[in-house]
């Protein structure tokens, strides 16, 4: 009894999943993440993430820094407004992720800023303490949705990560979020003659204006 008391007492605490709930963007806007397990000793958890609800039009990238902070274990998401130019679907209010840990963990700490691309936030997300990232700084964890044009999961986040810490962004990525408006039709050019004027009756109609002539012919 005695020893079976021991290995219960000896035996690892299950792995428990964590819901994240990230505010969504506006249309043609960004929302950029940081999820951080704080870990005071031993080794750092794996840590599995997975959608857990719609992501509508959003594209949702997550992504783990290959260089960890002491003590924690990060991960990077960037959502993305993917909603057309004149489409009334309704967007999203938040995008639900889950995480679950190798080992027993205490709930993470969320840090996010929203809409980075319409305004700087007014105080740098914690994500920016990682400093200056590259594609090459991230290992990739998860994608959903449609991607901007010429950006992959970890791009994104790249990209999403410099708008919040005030960094330079590629005019590349601008483009592919927020796509120019269509411009209007040009007007058609103005007519070569003035109207003409209505036509005595029993004379042949002449239709007016035509492209030619530079004045309008004299039905008389």
């Amino acid at each position: 009894m005695l020893a079976a008391l021991v290995v219960s007492l000896a035996a690892p605490a299950a792995a428990q999943a964590h819901r994240v709930n990230l505010a969504a963007p506006a249309q043609f806007d960004v929302a950029v993440a940081q999820v951080r397990y704080a870990v005071p000793h031993g080794r750092r958890p794996a840590l599995r993430l997975a959608l857990a609800g719609p992501t509508g039009l959003d594209y949702v990238a997550v992504a783990l820094p290959r260089h960890q902070p002491k003590h924690a274990v990060v991960a990077l998401v960037a959502v993305v407004n993917r909603r057309p130019r004149g489409s009334q679907a309704p967007d999203l209010a938040q995008v639900l992720l889950s995480t679950r840990p190798s080992r027993a963990m205490r709930a993470p700490t969320v840090t996010q800023a929203t809409n980075v691309l319409a305004a700087k936030p007014a105080s740098a997300p914690a994500a920016c303490a990682l400093g200056s990232l590259t594609v090459g700084d991230l290992r990739f964890a998860l994608r959903a949705g449609a991607a901007p044009p010429g950006f992959g999961a970890r791009s994104t986040i790249v990209q999403a990560l410099n708008a919040a810490c005030g960094r330079a962004i590629a005019a590349s990525f601008l483009q592919a979020v927020t796509p120019p408006a269509p411009k209007a039709p040009y007007p058609p050019p103005p007519s070569p003659c003035p109207p003409c004027p209505p036509f005595p009756p029993g004379k042949p109609t002449i239709i007016c204006p035509t492209p030619a002539p530079a004045a309008c012919p004299d039905p008389a």
